[in-house]
């Protein structure tokens, strides 16, 4: 695959857009990139789209409606590897907070009970379809982007890093939230944000989601302490949600 042209499909379902944007944002890098792929299928940078086959797809968002779930299932199998592009396709993100059986009610209180919702339900992408990798952030970094591409283009599938946010957060001198007795999901949290949210004065809401080895009883123990259990469940509630999601639904 190192020089052949591979082509790739960028391809969104519900979500904010920030992940594409971000994409958007690297510019000249994008361009160079181009040299070497050739982005066939990408509503948010083009007027016209291929169909697939694709080499490689980046889905952002999470398939939250009966329609994306055919989208996404036609994708995969049109795809010789798809990755998941940032936090509503790993972990369901913002539209994964509510929990299934509340819809009905949340979308009569808000739309009226005339309103035809088309939501069932927001999951992880790879609780529907197999995922080769995932590009955790919320919004994704553009230079991890790049590099877990780059790594494509060489034959190869990436691997993710398996630090914690709490080494991030020790290279920029940050004072560490939990032994001052503040919230903080930096100990289970993949690494990769740049401790952005904790550098701002914020906590860690693991966006970039678990660790390979971490610990969340042992966390929840020391949250314990300095929290409420009802604080405890929100802080859990951001992007912790669905890790563990349904993975009943049959996987192609």
């Amino acid at each position: 695959m190192k020089n052949q042209k591979i082509k790739i499909a960028i391809i969104d379902l519900t979500d904010c857009e920030g992940c594409q944007v971000e994409l958007l944002s690297l510019r000249e890098k994008l361009l160079e990139l181009t040299n070497n792929v050739e982005i066939v299928n990408w509503r948010l940078a083009q007027g016209k789209s291929q169909k697939g086959p694709y080499d490689l797809a980046l889905v952002e968002g999470s398939a939250l409606t009966s329609e994306e779930m055919e989208i996404l299932n036609k994708v995969r199998q049109e795809s010789k590897f798809l990755m998941a592009l940032g936090t509503c396709a790993t972990l369901a993100g913002i539209p994964g907070m509510l929990d299934k059986n509340k819809r009905g009610y949340w979308y009569k209180k808000i739309y009226g009970p005339k309103y035809k919702p088309l939501g069932i339900d927001a999951l992880p992408i790879a609780a529907v379809v197999k995922v080769d990798y995932l590009i955790h952030g919320c919004p994704v970094k553009g230079e991890e982007v790049l590099r877990v591409i780059g790594e494509f283009l060489a034959g190869r599938l990436p691997e993710s890093p398996d630090d914690s946010v709490c080494f991030e957060c020790k290279a920029k001198a940050n004072p560490c939230r939990l032994i001052n007795k503040q919230p903080c999901l930096g100990p289970i949290t993949q690494a990769g944000c740049g401790a952005i949210c904790v550098s701002g004065g914020e906590m860690c809401w693991g966006c970039f989601g678990p660790r390979r080895q971490h610990n969340k009883k042992a966390l929840v123990k020391i949250l314990e302490k300095i929290s409420k259990p009802e604080d405890i469940e929100r802080y859990f509630s951001m992007f912790w949600h669905r890790i563990e999601a349904d993975n009943k639904k049959k996987k192609v």
